[in-house]
């Protein structure tokens, strides 16, 4: 295992950054520029030169080192883990090839804003020519900064024609990036990524918030080829730990986390048994996440801290309904059994919303002498019908939830007269004068009831701990709860349509900061919308 820990002696030095600006228009004004491209001359800059530049840039920096004996491979090696350990407003992309006067530089990203320090001010114009992705004319202006200058342990990097690494790479973050740009910076020839597939994420927190793989894979090799295009890819997606190490004898190297060193050992027991080569394993320390939001998060940089994030947050943007009034403004809220949408439903009344309880009219119309009372008890005979006439819910629930053609049998006779119902509350509602009318079905999604609505909030659990739940709150066994779990759409059904997701998983005041970002969002949203 190698050792990332460096060591960094500090001394100031007056720097001066020279801004190229490629404008849009005529402008003399300088503004903030979507991508731009950092070039420094000595590498122990590069990190406290890219915190200087956040207020230029808000979506791409590039970082391309110049030549000479400050951007050799040991040096490089550090500033991977120095620039995305430190760098986290923008996407920061470390170009690992030095710069070469002869080849032009190619980024996936058009470049409206040049960069670099004092000692490359003479080469202003050679900068300029060298980029292959501008856009319009240049502007120049000057910036003193005195950034911190950095004195490294060289550390010999090992190189390899073929390197290998796996992942998941949801929402690509920086630890991500140390991860990748490691493994190209020790390739010479080859880079193969094993992207893992559905069957892999399962049990990852929040995996239904997963990008698809195909998203993941494009955001994989994007990356990649903007920090070394000259590599070779084979980003590709796998449903097992090994994907091509098990069979590719060409690779000679696996770029790991700590965290994932147990896998790169069982893939070299699974070479073995194959007759290959093991493989080198280089392993990468764990980056910690300095913007920590709350203490259910984990402390390393991870994805599922980002999916975290996400909870309450618009994930999809609404479109206009025309085949329902514009007001009141009607949320359908989803959630399986036992997921905790009544909780939330009721925190949203709370804040202001009138509620509408789709599951609750239901059983209003099973009432004695009301006409769905008596066509189920034709349907599903007498003995769900109790001595005081009422439906025995939890009889026709044995029936139906074991059965999917009885179930649909049920639905078919229920949902029309539900939904007739819940329309005419909804309309009586808004014409007692509230804005906001949230309506609470289990069967939301299987019904399509959200096409009734303006927006669909989703509430979602581990399976497991809807299981667990159930078993406590309607006293059943775990087969009687699992299988109504299992009849119900899946938590990826409910987030696949959500425009809003919650998940009432963790602490009281996690989920209440997830109710108050959604509501604080919805009525800014409303607010424009008048």
């Amino acid at each position: 295992m190698y050792n990332l820990t460096y060591c960094v002696s500090v001394s100031v030095a007056l720097v001066s950054v020279v801004i190229a600006y490629l404008i849009l228009s005529n402008s003399k004004s300088v503004s903030m520029a979507n991508n731009g491209i950092l070039f420094v001359s000595n590498a122990a800059k590069a990190h406290k030169l890219c915190s200087k530049v956040s207020k230029l840039v808000k979506n791409v920096l590039y970082i391309k080192f110049d030549g000479g004996p400050d951007s050799t491979l040991s040096i490089i090696n550090k500033q991977i883990v120095n620039i995305y350990s430190k760098c986290w407003i923008y996407d920061v992309r470390l170009m690992l090839k030095p710069r070469d006067a002869q080849t032009k530089i190619k980024t996936n990203y058009p470049i409206q804003l040049i960069m670099y320090d004092k000692e490359l001010s003479k080469e202003s114009d050679k900068l300029r020519n060298c980029l292959d992705n501008t856009q319009t004319e240049v502007m120049l202006q000057s910036l003193d900064e005195s950034p911190t200058m950095a004195s490294l342990t060289n550390e010999e990097v090992k190189t390899y024609e073929y390197v290998a690494l796996g992942g998941t790479f949801d929402r690509l973050h920086n630890g991500h990036k140390i991860l990748l740009s490691q493994a190209a910076l020790r390739a010479t020839k080859h880079v193969t990524v094993g992207i893992t597939d559905v069957n892999m994420i399962q049990s990852k927190i929040l995996w239904e918030l997963i990008e698809p793989v195909e998203q993941r894979i494009k955001a994989v090799l994007d990356f990649l080829t903007d920090i070394n295009p000259e590599l070779e890819y084979n980003v590709l997606p796998i449903q097992d730990l090994y994907g091509p190490t098990k069979h590719d004898a060409r690779l000679q190297l696996i770029v790991v986390s700590e965290e994932t060193i147990r896998g790169a050992v069982k893939i070299n027991e699974k070479r073995k048994e194959n007759g290959l080569n093991e493989l080198d394993i280089y392993t990468i320390a764990l980056a910690e996440d300095t913007n920590k939001q709350s203490t259910e998060e984990e402390t390393k940089v991870s994805s599922s801290n980002q999916r975290m994030r996400l909870l309450g947050t618009v994930i999809r943007e609404p479109k206009p309904n025309p085949d329902i009034p514009d007001w009141p403004y009607v949320i359908g809220l989803a959630g399986g059994i036992a997921s905790g949408k009544s909780n939330i439903t009721e925190k949203l009344k709370l804040k202001g919303a009138a509620v509408i309880n789709c599951d609750i009219i239901a059983h209003e119309l099973y009432k004695p002498g009301l006409p769905l009372n008596r066509t189920i008890a034709e349907t599903f005979g007498r003995d769900v019908i109790t001595d005081s006439g009422e439906v025995d819910r939890k009889k026709l629930g044995s029936i139906v939830f074991g059965d999917k053609e009885q179930l649909e049998k049920l639905n078919h006779l229920v949902w029309p007269a539900v939904i007739e119902e819940a329309q005419r509350r909804i309309k009586a509602l808004g014409e007692q004068g509230y804005r906001v009318v949230v309506m609470e079905a289990a069967v939301m999604v299987r019904a399509k009831w959200y096409t009734y609505c303006h927006q669909l909030w989703s509430v979602i659990i581990p399976p497991k701990e809807a299981i667990r739940r159930l078993q406590e709150r309607n006293n059943l066994t775990e087969e009687e709860a699992k299988q109504r779990v299992d009849a119900q759409p899946s938590n990826k059904e409910q987030v696949d349509v959500a425009n809003v997701v919650f998940s009432p998983f963790w602490s009281y005041e996690y989920t209440q900061t997830q109710i108050d970002r959604a509501w604080e969002q919805l009525q800014t949203y409303l607010n424009k919308r008048k």
